[in-house]
């Protein structure tokens, strides 16, 4: 405790106005300290007074009420000199007091005692007095119940203080909260508009079906806007009952299953539009209410539907085409036996029916004149190169025609043939040149398609193939011409996709399809649909299948990474939402703890609820920080423009230096900047200042040399960056995994686990990378190289 001359008066009045009570609420509180004052004293006056500046305020009065009295007649001015208790037995015959004007006059006091008010620094701001008429003086026992209840006083005065202090940090802290909460609001705002970037319909549905997100996507394929769809379900949009039976038996089933549902194909007719979509649909737990979600995330392949369908009837229409052509059209071995003819052909040789020439010679249907120039044609197709030529025939009726023929070399089951086309010139001439147009048409078509067609025979050997073919293996088409895939040297796995659907496409006489891997492929056609179409000869047997085999690389890649997008943001926005709630509930419970404390008047722990209530909300800020710098890395381009390292590492240290370790490290820089560097600054400073903050936070002050070494040395290709320290270093088993979201790889320090993770995804944009050495107990060091963005 200091004595009255050991500090100074102005002090004590500053001292003095955190104490002053300015509502009458406040005073009343005082009113039975008085009251118990007078009655322990038996006098008829009790006050509790506070001397200010140049006045003496009655805080509180039993007796009489007053308010308060010019400072150099009150009896306190005298009491506050000291520590101990003050008091005049007879006014009137006291040499300080006899002229006082309250002793000569009203109230005519004759008794005054008083115990100062003093302050835990000692500061005396006032006292407890009883006052009389009459002279008298108070016995021991009086006089420390007195200096008792100035005690009791002084601790009214201290509790009053606090809940002053607690009631201005309740407002800081709930103005902090409320800055907090609209970050969040930012955030979730700028999560859903990147939701809205994604081309493909993504939703959330609650456990009956109800939306509860919509992204602009999936609002566009119920020609509605994204807020139309949530509370409603697909019922409202969707008006076909089996369709919506199959969506409603969907969300069931993830509900029910708590498994991923796929729906390779699923068909939704929205007005007079038919789309396709590859829809899954993924069970979540709702980490904000524990409720059951239905995440979703379709793919539109209306378009490839279409495409697909367009080229079977493609296929058909050829097929249908040479069945109605009105050219005869032939297939005959390269000894000139017919194999096969079209009806045209069976009705231009006057025959009834296919048996009825099957088998049969073509010199048997020659005209004399032309027996010498058919003898020469027969299995010599190749040669001749499609050459057309005008002959003359003879039907089974003895009708003699004029023809043009053509031939072209033809692998028919299996075996070397020759396809002819006759048409009667002078009837005909028009239908054979259409006919021979729309061969030629069909060929560019096929010879200019990106995908592979090819026409293979029941035991897999290749009738015809595309220019496609070519363009991946650089072999000529004339190489593949009734080989077998293994003979034609494909790979294995292509092999095996072939001969499988050529087996499904003759098993069930229908058009099949198949997907399969090529794993030795690592671009084009690694991922393939291969279609494949029967071809039937005119008794109704498969004589051989055309397929379609398309690259769904890209297709199949984008799908890939969208279910692992639509993973990531799933964990993302649990594991985000989980970090954000954490500090929240915590903020929450210590405040429900200070209130309750308050109400049973227990103060003891209230610095120690506020200062996690503080680390809480720095782990909150740190957070929201961390989720802003991954947003921004993912959406800013890269800025590439002259790096300074020196200003770089100055702004990151000067940024860390309110750090709790910062002044006890010692940090050292060495950089060699020989030439122009071009990077992102500020995705850099990102980096160092991510590694160099866990190198403080982690820091092992048990050492008397705690340091961090940073070295930077860039040429005209690359940068290299060393950060060294001597920190409480990190497990070997936990190196692999502090690159991963949300990771944490100690409970030193409360982390968010997300600084690492946005140093691998900053790095990736920079065209960088990092390695990591670290030993328990010895300390980090972590090696990064950047590439110089100007070349």
């Amino acid at each position: 405790m200091i004595e009255h001359s050991e500090y100074n008066e102005a002090d004590r009045l500053n001292a003095l106005q955190e104490y002053l009570i300015e509502n009458n609420e406040g005073q009343e509180k005082f009113k039975d300290l008085t009251q118990i004052a007078a009655a322990v004293c038996q006098t008829r006056h009790a006050f509790v007074t506070l001397l200010d500046k140049d006045r003496l305020v009655f805080l509180s009065s039993f007796g009489n009420s007053l308010t308060g009295i010019d400072r150099r007649f009150s009896f306190g001015n005298k009491t506050i000199q000291s520590t101990a208790i003050h008091e005049v037995t007879d006014a009137l015959q006291d040499e300080v007091f006899k002229n006082n004007p309250y002793v000569c006059g009203e109230p005519f006091i004759r008794y005054y005692c008083g115990a100062p008010l003093i302050d835990e620094n000692g500061y005396r701001l006032g006292t407890l007095c009883v006052v009389d008429m009459e002279p008298r003086s108070l016995n021991d026992n009086q006089k420390a119940s007195l200096v008792l209840l100035a005690k009791q006083v002084m601790n009214d005065f201290r509790i009053n203080r606090r809940e002053k202090e607690l009631e201005r940090k309740q407002i800081a802290l709930e103005e902090i909260i409320r800055e907090r909460t609209a970050s969040l609001i930012d955030t979730n705002h700028w999560l859903s508009k990147i939701i809205d970037l994604v081309p493909h319909p993504i939703f959330i549905k609650d456990n009956t079906g109800k939306y509860v997100l919509a992204n602009i996507a999936q609002a566009k394929l119920f020609g509605r806007k994204a807020e139309e769809l949530i509370g409603k379900t697909d019922i409202d949009f969707v008006h076909n009952e089996e369709e919506y039976t199959i969506i409603k038996k969907s969300d069931d089933e993830a509900v029910s299953t708590r498994q991923t549902v796929i729906l390779p194909e699923q068909l939704i007719t929205l007005g007079d539009v038919k789309y396709y979509l590859y829809t899954s649909k993924v069970p979540l737990i709702s980490p904000v209410d524990g409720e059951l979600r239905i995440l979703g995330v379709s793919i539109d392949l209306t378009e490839v539907r279409a495409l697909q369908l367009e080229h079977n009837q493609s296929m058909e229409a050829y097929r249908k085409l040479v069945e109605i052509s009105p050219d005869a059209i032939y297939i005959q071995s390269n000894e000139g036996h017919i194999l096969f003819a079209n009806p045209s052909g069976i009705k231009l040789l006057g025959a009834e029916s296919l048996k009825e020439l099957l088998g049969k010679s073509v010199m048997s249907f020659i005209h004399p004149d032309s027996i010498q120039e058919v003898h020469a044609r027969i299995g010599n197709s190749e040669e001749l190169n499609g050459k057309i030529s005008e002959q003359k025939a003879i039907t089974l009726t003895g009708e003699v025609l004029d023809i043009e023929v053509v031939s072209v070399a033809f692998i028919y089951n299996g075996n070397p043939a020759e396809q002819v086309i006759v048409r009667n010139v002078s009837e005909k001439i028009q239908a054979r040149q259409a006919l021979y147009q729309s061969r030629e048409q069909f060929r560019t078509l096929t010879d200019n398609s990106a995908d592979i067609i090819a026409r293979i025979t029941k035991d897999s050997r290749f009738v015809y193939i595309n220019k496609a073919i070519s363009t991946i293996t650089g072999k000529s088409l004339d190489y593949y011409s009734g080989k077998t895939p293994e003979e034609a040297g494909l790979t294995l796995d292509l092999c095996k996709g072939i001969r499988l659907i050529i087996h499904k496409t003759i098993s069930s006489r229908q058009t099949t399809s198949y997907y399969f891997e090529n794993l030795h492929i690592k671009e084009a056609f690694r991922y393939a649909h291969v279609i494949g179409v029967p071809e039937f000869d005119s008794n109704g047997e498969i004589i051989s299948v055309l397929c379609t085999v398309q690259d769904v690389t890209q297709l199949k890649q984008n799908e890939q990474q969208l279910i692992q997008t639509g993973k990531d943001l799933d964990r993302f926005v649990y594991s985000a939402s989980h970090e954000l709630r954490a500090p929240l509930k915590s903020i929450l419970g210590l405040t429900r703890l200070i209130a309750q404390d308050i109400q049973e008047n227990n103060f003891e722990d209230m610095m120690e609820y506020i200062s996690r209530i503080e680390r809480s909300v720095r782990r909150l800020d740190d957070t929201v920080k961390d989720v802003i710098e991954y947003s921004r890395n993912n959406r800013l381009s890269i800025e590439r423009k002259p790096v300074s390292f020196h200003e770089i590492v100055y702004q990151v240290t000067e940024n860390l230096s309110s750090l709790a370790n910062f002044s006890r490290i010692d940090i050292v820089t060495k950089i060699s900047e020989s030439t122009s560097f071009y990077s992102d600054s500020r995705r850099i400073q990102i980096v160092l200042n991510n590694i160099i903050s866990n190198s403080i936070k982690y820091s092992d002050l048990s050492k008397s040399n705690s340091f961090i070494h940073i070295e930077i040395q860039s040429t005209a290709a690359e940068c290299l960056l060393l950060i060294r320290d001597n920190g409480i270093g990190i497990e070997k088993q936990y190196l692999a995994n502090i690159y991963d979201m949300f990771f944490r790889a100690t409970t030193v320090n409360e982390g968010d686990g997300l600084g690492l993770y946005i140093v691998k995804e900053t790095l990736q944009k920079l065209q960088g990378s990092i390695e990591v050495d670290s030993e328990i107990g010895v300390g980090t060091n972590f090696t990064i190289r950047l590439a110089n963005l100007q070349m």
